[in-house]
């Protein structure tokens, strides 16, 4: 059983995800890739001065699933030195389902950085 705190728990809706920890993307839904090995993108966006990251999993090329979740600079901190971003997928009684880890490319770690106002 993963240990998740108290405010991550209360503020994560079904079908959403949220970073727990500053350190995985913690999402709950049944919708969960089919391929732990399938690519996947990375789409960065702006929302009233918030960093949003997108990961498009392409675990079925007809139907890829979409994640979305802001960010905090410690977490993008923590994911441009690792190179990666863990993605938990959990069902409503935040049972484990399946984890997944997205690859960044040094482009995509350059581009999540210079948006967090961190520098290359």
């Amino acid at each position: 059983m993963l240990n998740i705190p108290d405010d991550v728990k209360n503020s994560i809706k079904e079908d959403s995800c949220i970073v727990c920890c500053d350190s995985f993307v913690l999402c709950m839904t049944l919708d969960f890739p089919r391929n732990s090995n399938a690519q996947a993108d990375l789409e960065i966006d702006r929302t009233s001065g918030d960093i949003v990251l997108r990961n498009i999993i392409k675990d079925n090329p007809q139907n890829p699933l979409y994640i979305e979740y802001f960010v905090s600079k410690k977490f993008v901190e923590k994911i441009t030195k690792e190179g990666k971003i863990k993605v938990i997928f959990v069902d409503r009684e935040f049972n484990e389902e399946m984890e997944y880890t997205v690859k960044l490319e040094k482009e995509d770690i350059n581009i999540i950085r210079r948006e967090a106002g961190l520098g290359n």
